[in-house]
């Protein structure tokens, strides 16, 4: 049985705000020699061989800007890791399509939020597509987005394929909403989205 929530967020990161994290270059060179690219792309597991991921922050001299490091970061576009401050939160019952991998940022050990699978919560009769050039918009997708509470079998945090790479959570009791809300966690920030 789902936990009980009232509503639903996007979760965003803001890298004019904070810092992001990359992979290393070297585990770039071993992940290519290796023939094993991550993918975080909600298709299947990695723990099983999973290694420790070395991360960088990703610094652009050009950029005057003195950013935050966040307490939970983006590594790069593709999931979050969180800080060992905060980790333990995460630890006990997160969510059953949540692998959490260890990440090495300068010998902290930071975790890696592999969300698997896709919850069919695309509400398709009520949510507008925005279109261009008669095709549907490869970056905003929708101008109206809708989902049905339904469908959301993963309230902690989830994505739905249908809207691309996003990760949604809710603020029921131990969702990724709830527990930043609560603990003052930074690096991310929610948008409601519409929901039946």
């Amino acid at each position: 049985m789902t936990s009980k929530f009232n509503k639903v967020f996007s979760v965003y990161l803001d890298p004019d705000e904070f810092m992001l994290l990359s992979e290393s270059a070297f585990e770039h060179v071993l992940q290519l020699t290796e023939n094993r690219l991550l993918s975080f792309n909600g298709n299947i597991s990695m723990k099983e061989f999973w290694g420790l991921l070395n991360v960088v922050w990703q610094v652009e001299p050009s950029n005057n800007q003195k950013l935050k490091v966040p307490d939970i970061a983006g590594l790069g576009a593709s999931t979050f890791v969180v800080s060992p401050m905060y980790s333990h939160l995460f630890l006990n019952d997160f969510g059953k399509n949540i692998e959490l991998l260890e990440c090495n940022n300068d010998g902290e050990k930071w975790l890696a939020f592999n969300v698997l699978g896709f919850d069919s919560a695309l509400n398709e009769d009520l949510s507008e597509r925005n279109m261009r050039n008669d095709r549907p918009d490869r970056i905003r997708k929708f101008k109206r987005m809708v989902f049905n509470k339904s469908g959301i079998t993963n309230p902690n945090l989830f994505r739905v394929r249908e809207t691309g790479l996003f990760y949604y959570t809710t603020d029921a009791e131990n969702s990724l909403y709830s527990i930043v809300t609560k603990n003052s966690i930074s690096g991310l920030f929610f948008k409601e989205v519409e929901c039946c």
